[in-house]
């Protein structure tokens, strides 16, 4: 699931990277030196206006188990590598969790991807289908028991500096919820180095 978030992440990055960008504006015309001074001051290097010096940004991210107790599944711990994720390199998730309740065929998740308010993608995904596809070292039907789940993904070089977040909803067979997970990862933050 959170691989099918990522790869969907990085699909729909590519998708907005499509639409022309804005022409570039001189400082001169816009911001007298007081005006620049504050954007500067405020935003860093990723809001100047008409410098040609080379923007970096680094990643932050961050994800919430938003579940409750005794859920059918626990999130306890997502690495990634490399931390934090860098376009255009492959990114390493490492999931661990604890199954309180048997994972069987019915098992789904509602998984939304949003840039800032904007809802990108929302779609359905069956859980023991997707691990079926990903070729991961669990199926169903999954015992009780702790869990390590590896996957490698390719991230574009083109994502947009944006900050997403992924809501992740999981649900039993029966309709139970199973699970509850609050991802986001942010391509703003100025790289420092």
């Amino acid at each position: 699931m959170l691989f099918r978030s990522t790869l969907a992440l990085a699909a729909l990055s590519a998708t907005a990277l499509a639409a022309p960008a804005p022409a570039p504006l001189d400082s001169q015309v816009v911001l007298g030196q007081a005006g620049k001074a504050a954007l500067d001051w405020s935003a860093g290097h990723l809001s100047r206006l008409g410098d040609d010096g080379e923007v970096g940004a680094m990643t932050q991210w961050g994800w919430y188990d938003c579940g409750e107790p005794g859920d059918a599944l626990e999130i306890e711990s997502i690495k990634v590598s490399p931390d934090p994720p860098k376009p255009g390199h492959k990114l390493t998730i490492e999931a661990k969790g604890k199954v309180n309740n048997l994972v069987d065929e019915g098992t789904y998740a509602d998984v939304t991807v949003k840039l800032g308010l904007i809802k990108l993608l929302t779609k359905r995904f069956d859980v023991c289908d997707e691990l079926d596809n990903a070729n991961a070292t669990l199926s169903c039907p999954i015992e009780p028991g702790s869990y390590t789940i590896t996957q490698s993904v390719d991230l574009p070089a083109e994502i947009p500096r944006a900050k997403f977040q992924v809501q992740a909803r999981v649900f039993t067979q029966q309709e139970l919820p199973a699970a509850c997970m609050d991802l986001w990862i942010n391509f703003l933050v100025p790289d420092k180095s």
